[in-house]
Order: structure tokens, then C-alpha cells, then sequence
């Protein structure tokens, strides 16, 4: 019996032994066959594997090959892959597979991930790589296991985005347990060595084995936009097709992060010329610019045409609307920015005026940015609403609706669209540059947002800034609208609050009269302003002798002395018109004892030129009327003669002030 167990036992081990040769046999007779494939299907293959890390050294830091400080034995793995082609690569969506049983997918590589002509990409097991590495794209999986590569009889396969086998791996051929890199030596060409043979460190991920650089031409961070705002249809997704990833139609997806329609990508580029397009996905319709000649932007490759650009350094370009060179056409521009001191005070008066110079589907697209005390911009700090406004639309954005509403008045109802800054953004204090932004670019200045504007031409501190029909920015004077109750009343006009302008004023006392009986009498004065649609048709009343008779700010006269007094009412709204009337006053208790005590004397009568006056009182003022009583003439009696060289030849009433009152002769010019 213990013979025959001791046969069995060693017949069973030696059927073992021959299985596993087997095995081992016909695996390497695959690996053989499929390798020899591989070099006849893939004889311009651009990728190569050129240090593999399955095995770091565990002795404290010996092992750390990502450089962040620790080490793992499964986070420090890494494989190095080279493109020795002479054109971009794109991985976007190649996979490692650890093929050592049945084959399972360790990770997949993300899209957008491309090598630039003899670049060098690491693909590390886990954790935070820290470091350079010779300038290679570096990535880490971020799953539990890593890359889970063995330390003996590791097959690693890589397979592109459709599949395909293009490389494998298999350690059989080297030592098992190395603890260190294997790496061709020479470089991209030679036989996979044990690191330390070559070089004294254990590995040397995204370099050379003697520790230089793959690359020639560092990558560039190039940034694409573009704008589908404009598109009449839905945008699901957007791309990028270019001689980078060799007109891959949907290898570099671009992102929409914040839903404004401006599509986004980065990537890291060697190539200083570039040739592309954008393309859409609309549900399953798939849209590629189509250029039809050569333009500013685009050049003939073959017998396309392409966008055209040529890069030298880490670069954004400009976003451009689809199939076009230029930005897309703004619909949305400044018209004021207002700094009132209203009677509420604070930030009440503060607001942004804005026109809509075509229809805008969705205004979010658009937003505005403060820069404060001339710090630089800010960039944008407001975004609109998502609502759609028609053409012609008046938008103001205010601090407090309620407070400036009250104080613009009657012009308030310019604005169409009134729309509540809950965030405090505008918060300018007259001396700040406004920055009107579309999908988050800069395209319209007012100001200088390096600038502090107190002081210069634009500074609009308790006032008003304005773009006119000539699109050139006024300004109100600074401080304008101090002690106003509404924008009427300020020194400065808003210019949208204008409207039509008085053309005339006539006055006239209540009930047509125009005289004072009574001692201390009053006397109603009304103005009638034309036109009827005049914006403003306020007006302010004074007499030009105030020992006469003095009048309230609603027009009510107040007979102060005998004599004659002119009312005057005159515009509100800037234009500078006037309308007068003379007002009789009798019955007051001084009487004309003072006058009757003036011996006063005109001539010659009829006169020439000059009127001579003769009188023992000096002679104040004097104003002279039309038979019909229309004031032609007023102003200061001077070295006691009156000019009336500039009348024509006629009767005239000329109004002599002495001794406080008024003395009325009639006048015949030659």
C-alpha cells in the first residue's frame, strides 16, 4: 500500500507537471502567433509600450513612482506608452486589459486623451502623480484595484475605442518579483531590461531610461469655442474635428457647463499649424461645418476646407458662431448706467440700462460684470434672466424698482422690461466701468475697467452715463441730481426721460386777467405748454421785480406795490423757453407818493437812437413793450440813456423802475 500511494502520488504530480508545461506551451505559442500578427497588421503602428511597473519596490519610498509621498503597491504601477509616429494619436477610448486568464478591462482611457508626435503618456495604478515626467500626459486610474497587474505571468493587452487588439505585453520572458521597472534599452527600440542595469533608479515614468525628455515640441493648452446660439435648432452635443485627432468625427466632445450655448474644450496640443471644424448632434442628425471658400479663418486641405489657425503658445481663441469667423452677432447693448441720489437714498438710484437690438430668444445668454475703482475687470458677475424679449426692447436692471420708478417719473414707462438685482451686482459708485458680456465674453466697455474714473471724462458720480443715437456716450455733470425729488428736478436731465421738448409757453392770469385792485392782492397765473405731448410740462415761476409783487412756485402772485410787474414761467426740461405776462398792480398802500415826489423827464421824444433820461432818483432797470404789450427789450438803464437804435420805427411803452415803482411813458421811434 504505501508503495502504491507513493506511485500514485508521483504519477499525479508528473500528469500535473506535463499539463502545466502544456498550458504554459500553447500560451506562449499564442502570445507568439498573436504578436506576429500584431507586427504584420500593425507595421505603421504609431503606439508602443516602453517601461512597464508591475512590481515596485516596497522598501520605504523605493517604490513611490507617482511621487505623491506614499507608497502602494497597487497605486505606484504604471505602464509608458510612446507614440514614435509623426502625427498626433488619439487614445479617447482605448481600454488595458489584464488578459492573464480570461481577460478583464482594468480601465479605459478618456476621451480627449491624445499624444502628440514622439509624447509619451503614463498611465499610473491610483493616487495623485506629483511631478513632471519629462512633460508626458500623465493619467491615474481612480478605481479600487488599479491597474491590478501581476507580478509574474502578466499579459497586458490594450485594445483602440473599437476593440481591436493593437498591443500586448507578457512578462513570461522576464524575472518574476523584480522590484523595478522593465524598460527598452535603447529606447522605443531595444529589448525590455531591468531598470537598474541601465540607470540607478528603479523607474523613470515619462522619460528616457537616462532620464530626458520623449517630446521635442512641448504641448500647447489650446482652448476651443464656439457659439450655437444662433442655430435654429436643438445642439444634444458638439465636437471638434481636426488633424490633432485625425479627423475623428466625434473623438473631442465639447461642454456646455453652465447651459449658455458656448461649448467648451481644452486639450493639450504639439501642433503649431491646425486644421478643424466644429460639428453638432441635433437628435440623430449629425451637422459638420461646411466652408465653401477660402476666408480669413479657413484653408483647403485636399479638397475640404477647414478652419485655419496657427499656435505658439497655450492659447483660447475666440468663440465663433457656426460656419463663420466671427463671434456671433450681438443682440444686446448698453444704453446707460445711472447713479441718481434719490430721495431714498443708498443704492436706489443705481441701474443699468440696456436695448435689444433684434429679437433674443433667451437673454441668460447675456450678463453684465462691475469693475470697481478701476481694479480690472471682474468678469461676468450677473447673468440674465432666461426669458425672450422682442426687438426694441427697453431693459433696465435696477437696485430698488420701486425707489427709482417714483423718482424717474412720467419716464419711467420707457422701460419695458424691469428686472430686480436681488445680488447687489450693481452696486457702481460713478467712478466704475460697466462690462456687458455674452456666453461670459467681454463685448461691450464703458469706461476703462483699469481705470478709476473719479475725476475723468466718463466719471457719472451721482449723475448719469448715456449712448446716443449716434452711439457715443454722454455724460450727466457730476452730482447733478443732489437734492432732487425726481429727475425733473435735477440739473441733469435722463436723456431717455426727455422726450418732446416744450416749444412754447403763453400766460395769462387766471380768468384772462391781469391786473391787482385790492391791497396785498393775489392773483392765480397759469401757463399753457405746448405741445400737449411735451415729456415735461413743469415749469418755474419768478417776476422780474420782486418789490412789486412775489409769486409762489405754483404761480400765485402776490401784490406787494403799485406799478407793473412781469410774470415769467419758463421750461423745466432744459429747452430754455419762456412765456410771460404783465401784471397791473394798484390799490397798495405806498401809493404814488414816491413818484409824484420823482421829477423825471424822457427825450428825445420821438427818438432816434438813444433816449436820454433826466431824473433827481437814479433809474434802475428799465424794459420796454410793444403797443400790444409783448416785452421786446429789458436790462439796466446805463450812464441814464436807453439803446433803442435795434427797433424798428413804431410807438412803444418803455417801463422806467424808480424809487422801488414803476413809471410807464409812451415812446415814438423814428
Amino acid at each position: 500500500m504505501p508503495n502504491i500511494l507513493i506511485s500514485h502520488i508521483t504519477l499525479n504530480v508528473s500528469l500535473n507537471y506535463l499539463f502545466n508545461q502544456k498550458l504554459l506551451f500553447m500560451k506562449r505559442i499564442l502570445f507568439l502567433f498573436l504578436f506576429s500578427l500584431l507586427l504584420s497588421a500593425n507595421s505603421q503602428a504609431q503606439l508602443i509600450i516602453n517601461e512597464v511597473l508591475y512590481d515596485p519596490s516596497n522598501t520605504l519610498l523605493e517604490g513611490d513612482a507617482n511621487g505623491d509621498g506614499f507608497y502602494d503597491q497597487t497605486q505606484d504601477e504604471f505602464i509608458e506608452f510612446v507614440n514614435i509616429g509623426t502625427t498626433s494619436l488619439n487614445l479617447s477610448g482605448y481600454q488595458i486589459w489584464d488578459d492573464t486568464l480570461i481577460g478583464t478591462l482594468v480601465y479605459t482611457i478618456p476621451n480627449g486623451t491624445i499624444i502628440p508626435p514622439q509624447g509619451a503618456l503614463v498611465v499610473f495604478g491610483g493616487g495623485k502623480p506629483v511631478g513632471l515626467f519629462g512633460g508626458a500626459l500623465v493619467l491615474a486610474d481612480t478605481g479600487v484595484s488599479g491597474l491590478s497587474l501581476n507580478n509574474s505571468g502578466e499579459v497586458i493587452v490594450i485594445k483602440d475605442s473599437s476593440g481591436k487588439t493593437i498591443l500586448i505585453f507578457n512578462s513570461d520572458a522576464l524575472s518574476n518579483n523584480p522590484n523595478e521597472s522593465y524598460t527598452r534599452n535603447p529606447d522605443l527600440t531595444g529589448a525590455f531590461v531591468q531598470h537598474t542595469t541601465v540607470n540607478i533608479s528603479k523607474f523613470t515614468p515619462g522619460r528616457k531610461v537616462n532620464g530626458g525628455s520623449f517630446i521635442t515640441t512641448p504641448s500647447k493648452q489650446i482652448t476651443f469655442k464656439i457659439d450655437v446660439n444662433a442655430l435654429s435648432t436643438a445642439v444634444d452635443s458638439v465636437f471638434v474635428v481636426g488633424n490633432f485627432n485625425q479627423y475623428c468625427n466625434t473623438c473631442n466632445p465639447l461642454t456646455d457647463a453652465n447651459k449658455d450655448g458656448l461649448w467648451e474644450l481644452t486639450l493639450p496640443l504639439p501642433n503649431d499649424t491646425l486644421t478643424y471644424k466644429f460639428a453638432y448632434k441635433s437628435g440623430v442628425n449629425y451637422v459638420q461645418e461646411q466652408f465653401t471658400s477660402i476666408s480669413i479663418c479657413t484653408k483647403l486641405v485636399g479638397s475640404t476646407f477647414y478652419r485655419n489657425a496657427i499656435i505658439k503658445a497655450d492659447t483660447s481663441l475666440n468663440s465663433v458662431c457656426f460656419e463663420s469667423c466671427a463671434r456671433c452677432i450681438n443682440q444686446l447693448s448698453l444704453k446707460g448706467i445711472t447713479d441718481f441720489i434719490t430721495p431714498a437714498a443708498g443704492s436706489s438710484g443705481k441701474a443699468i440700462y440696456l436695448v435689444a437690438d433684434a429679437a433674443i430668444p433667451n437673454l441668460s445668454i447675456y450678463g453684465l460684470g462691475i469693475a470697481n475703482n478701476g481694479g480690472g475687470t471682474d468678469g461676468q458677475e450677473y447673468r440674465f434672466p432666461a426669458i425672450s424679449v422682442p426687438q426694441g426692447s427697453q431693459i433696465v436692471l435696477a437696485r430698488d424698482s420701486a425707489a427709482l420708478a417714483t423718482y424717474m417719473s412720467s419716464c419711467w414707462s420707457k422701460f419695458t422690461v424691469v428686472l430686480v438685482d436681488t445680488f447687489g451686482v450693481v452696486n457702481q459708485n460713478g467712478n466704475d466701468a460697466i462690462e456687458l458680456f455674452r456666453v461670459g465674453e467681454s463685448i461691450e466697455t464703458f469706461g476703462d475697467v483699469n481705470v478709476d474714473g473719479s475725476g475723468e471724462d466718463w466719471e457719472y458720480t451721482g449723475a448719469w452715463a448715456y449712448k446716443n443715437a449716434a452711439s457715443k456716450w454722454i455724460v450727466g455733470d457730476v452730482n447733478c441730481t443732489d437734492s432732487s425729488t425726481t429727475i425733473f428736478d435735477s440739473d441733469c436731465i435722463f436723456p431717455i426721460c426727455e422726450g418732446a421738448k416744450v416749444s412754447s409757453i403763453v400766460v395769462s392770469g387766471q380768468n384772462n386777467d391781469s391786473t391787482i385792485t385790492l391791497n396785498n392782492g393775489t392773483l392765480q397765473m397759469l401757463a399753457n405748454v405746448l405741445p400737449a405731448d411735451a415729456e415735461n410740462k413743469d415749469v418755474t415761476w419768478s417776476v422780474n421785480n420782486p418789490s412789486l409783487a412775489s409769486i409762489s412756485a405754483t404761480g400765485l402772485l402776490t401784490a406787494l406795490a403799485n406799478g407793473t410787474v412781469r410774470v415769467k414761467a419758463t421750461a423745466k426740461d432744459g429747452s430754455g423757453i419762456e412765456g410771460s405776462k404783465n401784471v397791473v398792480i394798484t390799490g397798495q398802500s405806498n401809493g404814488l407818493e414816491g413818484v409824484q415826489k420823482v421829477n423825471l423827464k424822457v427825450y428825445p421824444n420821438p427818438v432816434e437812437n438813444y433816449l436820454s433820461i433826466n431824473s433827481n432818483m437814479p433809474i434802475a432797470s428799465y424794459a420796454i413793450y410793444s403797443i400790444q404789450g409783448k416785452l421786446l427789450m429789458e436790462g439796466q438803464v446805463i450812464a441814464q440813456q436807453v439803446d433803442m437804435s435795434n427797433l424798428q420805427p413804431g410807438i412803444y411803452l418803455i417801463d422806467l423802475s424808480v424809487n422801488s415803482q414803476w413809471v410807464r411813458y409812451k415812446v415814438v421811434k423814428n
